[in-house]
């Protein structure tokens, strides 16, 4: 919590600015239905945005659009380290719920990579780091991704696969049950890594399931549980940690959700859309 009291006429500038960055070009009519504020009061901040270079006016109309200047205010952002620093509790959290350690991995480039790990810190010998490329097809990270992806998405990223040096992406084998893996892991929620993998990386002493991170309906990175396949049955293991692995999922979404602000502008959605509309009136002859 600050300190001090936020200082609303940059709290107002900044709102205004996202709805222009979102829904541009758009009349400050509409901004003001967007954001509830006096028309006179929208009109002072638009004209101070376009002073400082952030938005412009559309010659010859009353539409505002955003300036490439606003790109600026994004070159310190690094969405990763955002990530990490926000699910770092949490998983330390899952950690010591389940007595398992866990990964959290971002697609980047035609690979999965480990954004966070607490593997060696909690006594787990097999080897891991910060930073490292792991495989997408053999993976549980990788596989719980793919599946999570729209149409689009999933083709683009399947493209991007095909030129990848890993041989785990490319074996015939995985590519031929990847329609059958990612249908599985999308009725499921969660994905294993393949067995194929374990055992020539692992030597099968662990095994891994992981669930998607999903932001505003979208897969932003995955989290895994390592497992050592000497702890007992999979499916005992597996009933007991899933509900944690999936709630800290949910937990870390939310926090996403709301550093961005998308709890408040689907809140608000949702309350526009309850809003009746005002009734005509009737008028007597």
């Amino acid at each position: 919590m600050p300190s001090f009291e936020p200082v609303r006429a940059i709290l107002r500038g900044l709102e205004i600015l996202r709805v222009i960055s979102e829904m541009g070009p758009i009349s400050g009519t509409d901004i003001a239905k967007q954001v509830s504020l006096p028309q006179p009061t929208i009109i002072r901040i638009l004209e101070t945005l376009i002073s400082a270079g952030y938005i412009y006016r559309l010659e010859g109309s009353a539409l505002y659009g955003v300036t490439a200047r606003t790109l600026a205010l994004s070159r310190g952002f690094d969405a990763t380290s955002r990530l990490v620093q926000l699910a770092t509790p949490m998983i330390e959290d899952l950690r010591t719920e389940i007595g398992w350690p866990s990964n959290l991995a971002t697609f980047d480039h035609g690979g999965m990579t480990i954004a966070y790990t607490n593997r060696s810190a909690h006594g787990m010998s097999i080897p891991s780091r910060l930073g490292a490329r792991i495989p997408v097809m053999a993976t549980a990270v990788g596989v719980v991704y793919l599946a999570h992806l729209p149409p689009e998405a999933l083709a683009a990223a399947l493209a991007q696969l095909k030129t990848s040096h890993s041989r785990w992406d490319t074996a015939p084998a995985l590519l031929a049950t990847l329609e059958d893996r990612l249908e599985a892991a999308r009725r499921n929620g969660h994905a294993f890594a393949e067995d194929a993998y374990l055992e020539e990386i692992y030597h099968s002493q662990i095994w891994a399931v992981a669930v998607p991170i999903m932001v505003g309906g979208r897969v932003v990175a995955a989290l895994s549980s390592l497992v050592l396949g000497s702890a007992g049955p999979r499916n005992r293991i597996l009933a007991q940690i899933l509900p944690a692995l999936k709630r800290t999922s949910q937990n870390i979404a939310a926090s996403l959700e709301k550093d961005a602000g998308i709890e408040a502008q689907e809140a608000k959605a949702r309350s526009s859309a309850r809003r009746p509309s005002p009734r005509k009136a009737k008028h007597t002859v």
